[in-house]
């Protein structure tokens, strides 16, 4: 199932999304992880930790930014790229279409957003099959290892849920 229009955050809910859903490393992904498909790695950070470990996710998301600064951290070698505008605190169709492509394809795909990929963390565990890894950072702790669930989809469906839908026109 897919969203037909782009959804915004409501302000109410921001402070409660800071929480990470899943446990956190620092440093390196545990091995433990890297045999679950697909590997879904959201932030700039995050993908920097997999480059400097060797790995490609199979897609990849990133804006450019961590912390709000700009981020020239390295990146693995993805076989294919796209470009896609998701404003701050937005999941647009166009990124949600993207994260689709990436996860139903062959290769590896980096997903290159202008904007800000935050909230699409929430999007790949909706999008992500059960079984698979979506990871994003947490601010000065690490990153939220996520092992997609029933349990892990209904709460991302939630927020999903409880989004505003952006008006088109305007």
């Amino acid at each position: 199932m897919a969203i037909v229009n782009d959804l915004k955050l409501p302000e109410n809910l921001r402070n409660q999304l800071k929480e990470s859903i899943g446990p956190v490393v620092s440093g390196s992904l545990p091995e433990k992880y890297l045999k679950n498909k697909p590997l879904i790695a959201v932030g700039d950070y995050v993908n920097d930790v997999l480059y400097q470990q060797g790995v490609v996710p199979d897609v990849g998301i990133i804006d450019g930014k961590t912390r709000r600064g700009d981020y020239d951290g390295d990146t693995p070698a993805f076989e294919g790229k796209i470009e896609v505008n998701n404003p701050p605190a937005q999941i647009t169709v166009q990124s949600w279409r993207a994260i689709e492509k990436g996860i139903s394809s062959e290769n590896s795909l980096l997903i290159m957003v202008k904007g800000e990929e935050d909230l699409l963390a929430i999007a790949s565990m909706v999008i992500c099959p059960e079984g698979g890894i979506v990871l994003y950072g947490i601010p000065l702790k690490g990153m939220s290892v996520n092992v997609v669930d029933k349990d892990k989809k209904e709460k991302a469906w939630q927020v999903i849920n409880s989004m505003e839908k952006v008006n088109q026109g305007g």
